[in-house]
């Protein structure tokens, strides 16, 4: 650029003057550009250059030495320092008279020189605009930015071919944000002439329509994680419309749950494939879940339901099929707690060894969906999302969060102009700059020190914490019934005593205040939260998952 300019400037000399000295003064401006690195040299540099070229245009035309004139190798010894050399010819008025002002004009714009003609680039917080392999085009922010985020192993031009990661453009390296499809943000981290460091500022996040989203992602990811909030309304309504998306449907090929025993996956893929399977007989996934404690939500029965009739909608098309995470536990063959210890300690293990062998074995496309606890990242990925990385996966995860940023009642108003359901990326947003615990669990748990952005991809949010709703399983299907029996079996053995289970309200807040602590005298047999105590872990959940039997 600043060559370019320089060239420009010597087509304001006369023409004897060009043709003899052009190539000299350029090759004079080239090595004073090459030695002269730094603000201050470079800023001496074109002062000098604008200062001779102010004098010596007017000069060149008003000067006639005769016995200088057909002496070009004498010119540029005896002419004044810089370029400027006598000729014959006469200057018009008005060729003075824009030499002039072209003078201070670019005196005016030295500081934008300086940005493009060398290594230095003022210190500020800069962002870029494009779309895949589109020029870039940068420009300082002093606000909130609209950004575009490139998906990982997507490629950009800046001055060449760059990718996520951090890339030398020219004077600056750039660093690409890992985040998902749709948008990116780029963070200037460096110079390469060694001066200032460029420091990102948190912008407003892009929320997206959550199922766009999702498709979105699964571009450039075959795996989506999405942790799930137990139980939520709002959250199955927005995933059952989702599974029913006819380009959710093209892409993905398994949805892996962690609310289905393994067990069962025989009759499950049958009636997910649309075959004339005895409802009573599928429950038992969603009913006889080994991880569960108490009646399972109607969300999730709900679910199986849409994935069915997703499927028999596209009858002779792609068909999509639940995986079941759940370990294989019978409970007809559970006595005690040390027959479902081993279940018990090995659920992760278990769901993440589904996924390998069901889903990156085969090459497939996956929609991971548990509850948020064993996807959310602490102190780094969980064993399921590490165990597939190691398998050679690239999982993108969503987590579910509301509008609590604080304690129960403290909640940000920046989320009420969000639409819901909406998903938004927490890379390099003030959202990836809220605590994780709050957010994904409505004020119920304090803050800790992880962050958003440390704990997932982007935030699925479906509404403001006191709007949010869980349903129940109703109370005629439990009081009295042979489930319910078997339900308060089951909850003796896993708690250690009966709990209560039976609810007239089927829908309830998702989100209940935090009961005040204890004082010091609480009675020995309840915890710090003023609960009775668990039982002791039973010795079994040290032993390994026994052989799997055969699918039902």
């Amino acid at each position: 650029m600043s060559e370019r300019i320089y060239s420009w400037l010597l087509g304001l000399y006369p023409f004897r003057f060009r043709e003899a000295c052009g190539a000299d003064a350029l090759q004079l401006f080239r090595d004073r550009c090459r030695d002269e690195r730094g603000v201050l040299p470079r800023l001496r540099l074109w002062v000098d250059l604008l200062t001779d070229l102010a004098v010596s245009i007017p000069r060149e035309y008003r000067c006639a030495g005769a016995s200088l004139a057909g002496d070009p190798a004498q010119q540029r010894l005896h002419g004044t320092p810089g370029f400027n050399v006598l000729d014959a010819e006469a200057p018009r008025l008005g060729a003075q008279f824009c030499a002039a002002m072209l003078s201070l004009a670019t005196f005016g714009a030295i500081p934008l020189l300086i940005s493009h003609g060398g290594n230095w680039l003022p210190p500020s917080t800069w962002t870029a605009q494009a779309k895949h392999g589109s020029h870039l085009l940068f420009s300082p922010r002093l606000g909130p930015v609209r950004q575009r985020t490139l998906g990982a192993g997507e490629e950009i031009r800046v001055s060449g071919e760059a990718s996520t990661g951090t890339r030398s453009a020219g004077a600056v390296d750039l660093e690409f944000a890992n985040s998902r499809p749709g948008e990116f943000q780029i963070k200037l981290v460096s110079l390469s002439g060694g001066v200032g460091f460029f420091q990102a500022q948190a912008t407003q996040p892009m929320p997206q329509d959550a199922t766009g989203a999702i498709i979105e992602a699964f571009k450039t990811h075959d795996i989506v994680m999405f942790g799930e909030t137990h139980g939520n309304k709002q959250e199955y309504e927005w995933l059952c419309k989702m599974v029913s998306t006819p380009k959710f449907d093209d892409r993905v090929d398994d949805i892996v749950v962690e609310f289905g025993n393994s067990l069962y996956q025989k009759s499950v893929d049958g009636y997910i494939a649309g075959e004339d399977v005895p409802i009573e007989q599928v429950q038992k996934a969603w009913r006889n879940m080994i991880g569960s404690v108490g009646p399972p939500s109607p969300v999730y029965e709900q679910f199986y339901k849409a994935v069915r009739e997703a499927n028999l909608r596209r009858r002779g098309k792609h068909q999509m099929r639940i995986l079941l995470g759940d370990p294989y536990g019978d409970w007809e063959k559970i006595k005690d707690a040390e027959d479902v210890g081993p279940y018990l300690a090995h659920r992760d293990e278990w769901y993440a060894q589904v996924v390998k062998e069901e889903v990156l074995a085969k090459h497939h496309r996956a929609l991971l969906i548990m509850g948020e606890g064993h996807f959310l990242r602490r102190n780094g990925p969980g064993l399921v999302e590490r165990e597939i990385r190691a398998a050679g996966a690239n999982p993108y995860l969503v987590v579910f969060g509301t509008n609590a940023a604080g304690g129960y009642d403290d909640l940000d108003k920046r989320f009420d102009t969000w639409p819901a359901p909406t998903i938004a990326s927490l890379a390099g947003t003030w959202v990836g700059e809220l605590p994780a615990m709050p957010v994904t669990t409505g004020g119920t748990v304090p803050a800790s020190g992880l962050k958003l952005r440390d704990a997932a991809d982007a935030l699925l949010y479906v509404g403001p914490w006191d709007e949010l709703t869980q349903l129940r399983m109703p109370r005629a299907e439990l009081d009295g019934t042979p489930y319910g029996n078997e339900m308060t079996r089951r909850l003796t053995i896993q708690m250690g005593r009966p709990v209560r289970f039976l609810y007239d309200q089927t829908e309830v807040p998702q989100f209940e205040r935090p009961q005040p602590r204890p004082q010091a005298q609480a009675q020995p047999q309840s915890n710090a939260a003023g609960r009775p105590a668990l039982p002791p872990m039973p010795k079994s959940m040290n032993d390994p998952l026994p052989p799997r039997p055969p699918s039902e």
